[in-house]
């Protein structure tokens, strides 16, 4: 018993067909592209499926839906609601797992990578369940769109916090005004980003973008080609949720704005808002497409949209070498033929919970804890071995 019948769906249309079982760790891993429709779904399966020829990998699949069971069971794929439906003796669906990637360069020419789809998915164990779930998540997820929030978190409204906020403080002066402001901002919950703050929003799928750039990454190293990244018209992009990158680099552009605003109104008292608006709109445009020695010359713009493609940036080890007196390095960069990569993580960030990637302020205070024992056990090491 090895074959596994697969439905998937979106919102216009299902196909089903039969798969060996081992075929189900590829799909669900695909998952965490966040697919919409079908023709998205191939092509994130191109990223863990070779093919051979022009054939999308699912072109065998019928044109309906089959719920029924054949050979070892069933998997069934919802991607209008993000539910999974599974009754199977094979291989269980999870939403956290390894899948095998085609490799030449390892012993049996496949390579295991480590996979995690988004929270907002649904696993359930039959397909009675998965008839009941699919229909309440797809009603829920039909009012709630996703939509691509960044002319809002980028846009006039953060433009209009930054020059209110100066326009409106008594004391230019006052200690800490930069992050005060900044974490209003990030804090005050909006109706246009349906009652959730700038912050929950930035962090909704913050650890998920991460854990697939990392998997990517690995991936590239491995078998020494870049994964498939993300269409350009793909929902996943056009309605991109935003990765550390992206969150690193909002938080620079806010202060560098709130920094030029801030000399502006010492240097020349009141500020007209509407005017002050568009300044730093332009600002902030020549901000984002100025290249920064800082990211290897590239533009914030670029590592945002590579971010948003899940690209991850690579340079050669000669790029990484950090000492170029360094005999090992040079060696090192000489040989190492796997690509090196390029991370941004906040430790330039202040030091308080709103620009931290805590969700709540318990879980920062925890951290925070941990840290202070870490450095009291580290202290208390180095004065035994003095």
């Amino acid at each position: 018993m090895s074959y596994v019948r697969f439905n998937l769906s979106d919102n216009d249309q299902c196909i089903s067909g039969d798969l060996h079982g081992s075929m189900t760790d590829p799909l669900i891993a695909s998952l965490t592209a966040e697919p919409e429709t079908i023709p998205e779904f191939e092509s994130a399966l191109r990223r863990f499926v070779r093919s051979e020829s022009d054939w999308p990998p699912l072109h065998g699949f019928r044109w309906h839906e089959d719920l029924e069971p054949f050979d070892a069971g069933i998997v069934a794929i919802d991607l209008a609601s993000r539910t999974v439906g599974f009754d199977t003796t094979y291989s269980i669906p999870c939403a956290a797992g390894r899948v095998r990637v085609p490799c030449e360069f390892a012993d049996e020419d496949e390579a295991w990578i480590p996979y995690k789809v988004p929270d907002d998915w649904t696993f359930v164990e039959s397909m009675a369940l998965y008839r009941g779930t699919r229909k309440a998540k797809h009603h829920d997820r039909q009012r709630r769109a996703p939509f691509d929030a960044r002319p809002i978190l980028f846009g006039r409204p953060m433009i209009n916090c930054i020059a209110t906020a100066l326009s409106d403080m008594p004391d230019p002066n006052t200690d800490d005004i930069f992050a005060d402001i900044h974490a209003d901002w990030l804090l005050s919950k909006r109706k246009d980003l349906r009652d959730r703050s700038p912050r929950d929003v930035f962090l909704e799928k913050q650890h998920s973008i991460d854990f697939d750039l990392q998997s990517r990454s690995l991936q590239w190293s491995i078998t020494k080609v870049c994964p498939p990244p993300l269409p350009k018209d793909s929902l996943a992009y056009l309605n991109a949720g935003f990765g550390t990158h992206e969150w690193v680099l909002h938080y620079d552009l806010f202060r560098y704005l709130l920094a030029d605003a801030h000399e502006r109104r010492r240097s020349g008292g009141h500020v007209e808002i509407e005017p002050e608006i568009l300044r730093l709109s332009s600002l902030r445009d020549e901000w984002l497409r100025t290249p920064d020695t800082e990211i290897s010359g590239r533009t914030p713009l670029e590592i945002i949209d590579l971010e948003r493609q899940r690209i991850n940036i690579a340079l050669s080890a000669k790029e990484a070498i950090i000492d170029e007196n360094c005999p090992c390095c040079i060696a090192l960069a000489a040989d190492f033929d796997t690509p090196m990569f390029w991370f941004l993580d906040g430790c330039n960030m202040d030091d308080r919970f709103e620009f931290s990637s805590c969700k709540t302020l318990d879980e920062w205070t925890a951290r925070q804890r941990d840290n202070e024992r870490l450095d009291r056990e580290f202290e208390r090491k180095h004065r035994e071995s003095v």
